[in-house]
Formats: C-alpha cells, structure tokens, sequence
C-alpha cells in the first residue's frame, strides 16, 4: 500500500486530546484541561434555532452564510470592533478554525513562511503544515505580559514569509495586546509586504485593558480578521465563526468553500444572528464569572507558591513546572496518574511553553479550588525529589 500524505503523518496530535483521552480512565478526574465553557447558550439563541428547525429554514445557504446573517456581523463589527464593512467582506465559517485554514490555503503556497506565536494555540501550527507551509514562530515575552518581541519577530522575516498571524487575548496566556503593539504589527505587515491574520476569538472575554483590532487601520486589504460566537455566546459546538477581510481575499475563500463545507450549519446560523443582533446581558455575566474565576486561580496559586501568568483576557492560565526536570506531557501524564487531575501540557503551546502547563478558567469554582492545591502539592514533591537526587548525585560525584 501507498503510504498516506505527509501534511497528515508529519503532524502530531494535540497533547491536550491525548491528556482528555486518558482522563477517560478516571471517572473522578478533576478536568482542567479543555476550553469548553460550562454555560449552556443564552435563551434566546436556542429558541431562534427551534423556530428555524421547525420553520424548514434547514436548506443549504451560500457558501458565504446567510445574507442575514453577515448583515448580523457588519452591525457587531461596527458596535464593537470600529470595522466597518459589507456582508460581501464576510465568510461565514465552520468555527474559527475553518477561517483560519481557509486564511491559510489563500495566502500560502507550499514552502511559504508564515509567522506564528510561541506560545500560541498549536492548531494554527498543524493548519499551516496541512498546507506544507513552514511556520516561523515569534518568542512573546512573560515579562512583557506575553506580548510579541517586535525586534525578534521582524529578525525571522525571510524573502518567504507571506503572513504575520496574532492572536489576543490569546490562548494559553491570556495576554491582550495592546494598541502600541497592535499598530506595531500593522506597520511591520506594511515595511515587509506580509498579510496581518488576526484572531479575534476572545475579543469580548477581556478583563483589564482594551480588545483591539487592526483592521480599523487597514487601508490596503491586508489584514484578515477572525471571529466566533463559540466562546463568547459559549456555542462551542454550532460550529459558527467567521473571516472578514477584502473583496479578492473574501472572493478567493469563497470560492474554496464549496469543496470544503458547502456551507455552515443552517441552524446554528439562524442562532448566531440571534446571538450577535440579541440581548447582549448574558456575555457581560459570562465574563464576569469568568473574571471572578480568575481572581480565585491567581489568588489560589499564590497562597500555594505557584508561579502563573497573569490572563487579562481570555479564560486560561499558565503555571510554570520547571522547578521538576520533566517536559510537560509526561509531567501531565504523572499528574494525572498521581493525583487524578488534568491539566493542558504546555508543549501543546509551543517549545518556549514546554515549562508550563495550562489551566482553563471554564472549569467551575469548586474544580479550581480542588485541582490548585492538588497541582501544586505534587509540583512541590516531584521538586523536591529532584533537587534531592541531584544533591545526592554532586556528594558522590564530590566523594
């Protein structure tokens, strides 16, 4: 037999699936691993489903998404990110992942370089590598509150690089950029040619600071943004996201959708209108629960001398494991044998994040309370025997 495609073999799967797979074996585990909101949608998206469903409105829609609904996305953009744009700007997508492969498919051809953050959520990684592009990844800085090193990333800039890709707030830091840096970006996609992939997937998940977005300055049709009502309406599962970016670049993905999806669930886009054009209390309560989350997380680790970053945005995370000699996937593995608990292996994030692993603020009070002090317990202890078994390794090496 033939053997299968290389962009498939030549990538790994995510560490986190394999950490939640092997949870499975523990049905009293502590789940501090997945971004999966534990809200269920708000009311009034789950009865503009049923009325779709039981109206026939079931069909397929252009490859683009329901006029309604891009018309839905031109007013949230304009209420909220100062883009302002037509329903021809607007591809509706399945989640923000399709966006972000459709993004990539357009722009990159196989051996192009696109820039990628480290850490930053490994699945953009494994599109890029689908498409036998070669991502470059940019080192953001802890003590830059994990915001891009500008002098680092424009020394990876090749005659290949196609496309800088941001994300804020971003997964797993928890870092919002902020405007300086944001225009900074833009600037450098401007010196050097490149196409600005903005993921906007948390922009209404922030907690200090401000989201901003660069497609408000993009005066030339070179920044991509994406979007999803997956985090903020906590529809994860409906699968609606979407890309807004210029005519040709909106065309061109357009066009490639057809072989890809068709088109987007009918019935979750009848919710997503609902979603973005409905009342908007319930992602204000959402967020503030998941503020109050964080300030329970930080205020645990530190009371367990833990060293985390500190999320101004997003719902995750990062605690640094490298007092322990361990990467972080079988440092997660032990853990969870050990102590029943999972947590997100930082290696999921990037190289730079191997010395972290990641905790997700979706996960109630009552798991984070439980899972804090058990993570830090066993932090402590597999430290500790480190540091006493080199000990005792340099006083026989000295006698």
């Amino acid at each position: 037999m033939k053997a299968l495609a290389t962009s498939v073999t030549g990538i790994d799967r995510s560490p986190i699936r394999f950490i939640l797979d092997r949870a499975a074996a523990y049905p009293d585990a502590v789940h501090l691993e997945i971004g999966q909101p534990d809200f269920g949608p708000p009311a009034h998206v789950l009865e503009a489903a049923v009325r779709a469903t039981l109206n026939e409105y079931t069909g397929y829609t252009a490859n683009s998404g329901l006029l309604a609904l891009r018309e839905a996305i031109v007013t949230k953009l304009a209420r909220e990110n100062n883009i302002h744009v037509t329903p021809d700007n607007i591809m509706v997508t399945v989640g923000a992942m399709q966006a972000v492969y459709s993004t990539m498919k357009v722009f990159l051809n196989p051996g192009d370089e696109i820039l990628l953050p480290d850490p930053g959520y490994g699945n953009f990684t494994m599109a890029a590598r689908l498409g036998y592009a070669v991502p470059r990844f940019y080192p953001t800085v802890p003590s830059r509150g994990f915001e891009p090193d500008l002098t680092a990333l424009e020394a990876l800039i090749t005659d290949k690089t196609r496309v800088l890709f941001i994300s804020s707030p971003s997964n797993p830091t928890g870092a919002v950029y902020s405007e300086e840096t944001v225009r900074a970006c833009l600037d450098l996609c401007r010196r050097h040619d490149l196409y600005l992939v903005s993921d906007e997937t948390y922009d209404r998940l922030v907690f200090e600071g401000q989201h901003v977005s660069p497609a408000q300055w993009d005066d030339e049709g070179r920044v991509v943004s994406i979007f999803t009502t997956s985090k903020t309406y906590a529809m994860t599962g409906w699968r609606v996201g979407y890309a807004v970016g210029s005519d040709d670049v909106i065309a061109a993905m357009v066009k490639i959708q057809e072989p890809m999806t068709s088109c987007v669930n009918t019935v979750a886009q009848h919710g997503a209108i609902a979603a973005l054009l409905g009342p908007q209390d319930c992602v204000e309560t959402m967020r503030a629960e998941y503020r109050r989350r964080r300030d329970l997380a930080v205020e645990l680790a530190l009371e367990n001398e833990l060293s985390v970053s500190y999320p101004h945005g997003a719902f995750y995370m990062l605690v640094d494991i490298s007092s322990q000699p361990k990467g972080s996937l079988p440092f997660c593995c032990d853990l969870l044998d050990a102590e029943h608990l999972a947590v997100a292996p930082g290696v999921s994030f990037g190289e730079r994040c191997d010395g972290y692993v990641r905790i997700s603020l979706c996960a109630n009070a009552e798991s984070l309370q439980s899972g804090i002090p058990r993570l830090a317990d066993y932090l402590h202890r597999v430290s500790d025997a480190a540091r006493g078994a080199s000990a005792h390794c340099s006083a026989v090496a000295a006698g």
